[in-house]
C-alpha cells in the first residue's frame, strides 16, 4: 500500500486516507470509504483539487477481508466472530464459561506488523454477550504475505482464544471445627460457598459437620468418594496450617496428593489443593466466608471449567495476586 497526493480525477477506486470535511465543517466522507466519479464531482463542488489516498498494491489483502479471514482462526468454543467492518472484528461469548487466552500465541500474533488482537485476561469468568476480544487490523490493507504470517501463527497455535463452560455442576461441602462452633461455621461458610457456586451454574452439597481429627476427616472423605461427587471443597474453625497438618495427612492417608499449600494470594494465603484420582479437593482459608475477592474466585472457575491445576498453576496467582 502506498501513501498518494493525488488530484481528484486520479483518485477514483482507492481508498481515502482522511476524512473530508465540508466548508460548512460537515463529514462528506469519510476515511476508508473507496472514491466514485460522484465524489470526485462532489469534492471539486467544495473546493478540493487535490486528495490523499492509500494506493493498494496488487498483492495487498482489504483490511476487512484481513480482518475476517483471521477472526475465523483465532478462536473455539462458543465465541462468535462479528461482520467484519473499518478492519475490525469482534469476538463474543455465546455460553457462560472460562475464557482461556494463549498468551504465548497472543504476543507472537500481535508481532505482526499491522495485526492487533486486544483480549480480556486469561481466566475470566464470562457471561454470554460478553465481548472477549477484538482483532483490528491497522492500515487499510497488509500485503498477504504478512496475512499469511498471522494465519499461520494463528493456525499452529489454535486456539488462541476459547470459552471453556462449566462441566462441574455439584460440589460438596465438608465442614470440620468444634460441637460448640457447628452453627456458627455453617452460617459463615454455607452461603458465601453455595454462592460462589451458583454465579458459576453449580450447585452445593453440604456434607458432614466433623471433628478437626485425622481419622475423622479420612472418614468423611471416603464417605463423599463414595458419593460420586466431583469436587470437594473444606473448610475448618481452623485453617491449614502446614502441608503436614490433619487435613492434607487425611488426604494422603487416602491415597490422594497435595498439589501445593500456600499460595502468593491475599487473601487466602493458606490455601490448599490436593487431588484423589481426579477430583479436586480444596482446601479453603477462612476468607471463603466472605464474598469479597479471594483466593477461591481465582481458583474455583478452574476447577468447574475441568482444569486440573498443577502447583506451577497455583504458584502463578501471585501474579495479580494481591486482591484487596
Amino acid at each position: 500500500m502506498e501513501i498518494k497526493h493525488v488530484i481528484l480525477q486520479d483518485a477514483v477506486g482507492h481508498v481515502l486516507l482522511h476524512n473530508q470535511i465540508s466548508p460548512d465543517g460537515q463529514r462528506v466522507l469519510t476515511k476508508g470509504h473507496i472514491i466514485t466519479a460522484d465524489d470526485i464531482a462532489m469534492l471539486a463542488q467544495i473546493g478540493v483539487t487535490q486528495i490523499y489516498i492509500a494506493a493498494l498494491a496488487s498483492d495487498d489483502v482489504g483490511e476487512n477481508e484481513a480482518a475476517h479471514r483471521l477472526g475465523q482462526l483465532i478462536s473455539a468454543g462458543a465465541v462468535r466472530v462479528t461482520r467484519a467492518s473499518t478492519g475490525r472484528v469482534n469476538l463474543i461469548a455465546e455460553a457462560a464459561g472460562l475464557c482461556k487466552i494463549n498468551v504465548a500465541a497472543l504476543l507472537a500474533f500481535n508481532e505482526v506488523l499491522g495485526v492487533t488482537l486486544a483480549t480480556i485476561c486469561n481466566n475470566a469468568v464470562v457471561q454470554p454477550k460478553k465481548v472477549l476480544a477484538t482483532l483490528k487490523i491497522i492500515p487499510y490493507a497488509i500485503p498477504e504475505t504478512r496475512l499469511q504470517q498471522a494465519e499461520r501463527i494463528a493456525q499452529e497455535q489454535q486456539p488462541i482464544l476459547e470459552v471453556k463452560p462449566f462441566i462441574i455442576c455439584q460440589a460438596t461441602l465438608i465442614i470440620m471445627g468444634s460441637h460448640a462452633a457447628e452453627e456458627r461455621m455453617r452460617e459463615d461458610f454455607i452461603a458465601p460457598v453455595q454462592e460462589r457456586l451458583a454465579a458459576h451454574q453449580a450447585e452445593l452439597v453440604v456434607g458432614p459437620y466433623i471433628p478437626e481429627n485425622e481419622a475423622a476427616i479420612s472418614a468423611a472423605l471416603r464417605a463423599v468418594l463414595a458419593t460420586k461427587t466431583k469436587l470437594i471443597i473444606m473448610v475448618g474453625e481452623t485453617s491449614i496450617m502446614d502441608e503436614d497438618d490433619l487435613t492434607p495427612r487425611a488426604i494422603k492417608a487416602i491415597g490422594g496428593e497435595i498439589v501445593h499449600h500456600g499460595v502468593a494470594v491475599e487473601p487466602g494465603n493458606l490455601f490448599m489443593l490436593g487431588y484423589y484420582e481426579e477430583i479436586p479437593i480444596v482446601g479453603a482459608p477462612g476468607c471463603a466466608r466472605s464474598l469479597s475477592p479471594n483466593v477461591i474466585d481465582l481458583v474455583l472457575p478452574r476447577l468447574l471449567a475441568g482444569e486440573y491445576l498443577t502447583r506451577r498453576d497455583l504458584v502463578e496467582l501471585g501474579h495479580g495476586g494481591y486482591l484487596k
